[in-house]
């Protein structure tokens, strides 16, 4: 693009759809959309690619549409990777400090994160992102967070790791490049979605966002901070509209509209005499809204007791001082702020859109929708500070190595690791 002010693309690539955003950057924290739009994405389940032609399809057609509303043409984007097999691991590694000044150098950090991820590194998986807990010295119990140049016998390295499998990287690459495309970075979904969701203070004294999409609901706790826990479970949207089509005799697609029509997970709020009309398979029928919100109800508190769960056995529950931050579009559901309260125990509310990222006024409604979140996150990840690459084995695709367009979660430290990995 040519304009004066530097441009950036972000698409997020989701499982019933692509979302597409060019912003100018004006500022780090002052990003202004000039085009935007989504495409139906009818080529994935779950978060993996089971249509390449059809992702691709989407894609082209996401970005032409935003193309035309920005009158300018994209080469590159930011891109979103899925979380749907992401796999999510504490790991550190401790080496002595050998050199005559015992200063800690990049070498000694370097070292460290080798030592954490070997144990963890398989062959068919690639490092998607490295997040630094702290960095712990001479065994002392205040942990550092950017040790360079600081004097130690040994260093301790406490990181997050987060992995997933190489052919998701590849079946995505493979689309974007058939879309006409470079990729310009790569974040894991659920880091972009919490950069344009969280607070600083929610993540500093304890959040957890829950992204809950057509496919899958995705988890991410902060705590001081930094990254504490992330994972995917298996359940979304679709499996509320799949209930609904079964239990009423209907489509998928007659589901879906009474499902984002007339939906409700909280019962207080549903009037007993409240009938819907819909068209099941042998003809119209009708069903009262509290028979269609008892089925609602059913999966979300599936879908929210397996939340549960993960956050108690790994530890978390109890340190979420901010509570719950809900995002994705399943989470717009009339009733899902009480109920995540009533299951979870904690205070909830809906994710609030980044201001730093705006538009006119005719356009910033429909970009504050949940459908933009993940990609308007991608657009200020671009612009800060965490970012850096990790090079792993190199993917021949005549350019340079796929996995060096993948970016990690990192703090301002990395902005000296730039380079070296």
């Amino acid at each position: 693009m040519s304009e004066a002010v530097p441009s950036v693309v972000a698409i997020d690539i989701g499982t019933h759809k692509v979302s597409v955003l060019i912003g100018k950057v004006h500022a780090p924290d002052k990003i202004q959309v000039i085009g935007m739009a989504s495409a139906q994405n009818k080529g994935m389940n779950k978060g993996k690619i089971v249509s390449l032609e059809k992702v691709t399809n989407a894609i082209k057609h996401a970005v032409q549409e935003a193309e035309d509303m920005a009158e300018c043409r994209v080469h590159s984007a930011w891109v979103s990777i899925p979380s749907t097999e992401l796999q999510s691991f504490y790991a550190s590694g401790r080496i002595p400090i050998t050199n005559p000044e015992h200063s800690i150098t990049t070498t000694e950090v370097v070292r460290a994160l080798d030592l954490a991820k070997a144990s963890h590194m398989t062959p068919d998986h690639y490092l998607a992102s490295a997040v630094p807990l702290g960095f712990e010295l001479d065994d002392s119990p205040e942990w550092v967070q950017n040790p360079i140049n600081l004097s130690a016998h040994s260093m301790t390295a406490h990181y997050q790791l987060m992995m997933l499998p190489i052919n998701i990287m590849q079946n995505l690459d493979r689309a974007m490049k058939g879309a006409n495309i470079s990729v310009e970075k790569m974040v894991v979904s659920s880091l972009a979605t919490a950069e344009g969701s969280l607070l600083k203070d929610e993540k500093e004294y304890g959040v957890c966002l829950l992204d809950i999409g057509a496919g899958t609901t995705n988890i991410a706790v902060y705590i001081e901070g930094h990254l504490a826990l992330a994972h995917t479970i298996q359940r979304g949207g679709e499996n509320v509209t799949r209930d609904i089509a079964a239990v009423l005799q209907t489509t998928t697609e007659e589901a879906e509209r009474v499902k984002l029509l007339y939906g409700c997970v909280d019962l207080h709020q549903v009037k007993p005499e409240h009938m819907i009309q819909f068209e099941a398979i042998d003809g119209p029928q009708s069903i009262s809204r509290i028979e269609l919100s008892e089925i609602i109800i059913a999966r979300y508190e599936e879908i929210l007791g397996l939340v549960r769960e993960e956050l108690q056995k790994r530890g978390a529950l109890q340190s979420l001082y901010h509570g719950v931050v809900l995002t994705g579009d399943v989470c717009q559901i009339e009733g899902m702020v009480t109920l995540t309260r009533r299951l979870l125990g904690v205070s909830a509310h809906l994710g609030n859109p980044p201001i730093q990222v705006y538009a006119d006024d005719q356009y910033l409604s429909a970009l504050r929708r949940s459908m933009y979140a993940t990609a308007a996150g991608l657009l200020m990840f671009s612009q800060s500070d965490m970012q850096s690459s990790i090079e792993e084995p190199e993917v021949n695709d005549g350019k340079r190595p796929i996995f060096e367009r993948i970016v990690n979660g990192w703090n301002e430290l990395n902005n000296k690791l730039k380079g070296i990995f």
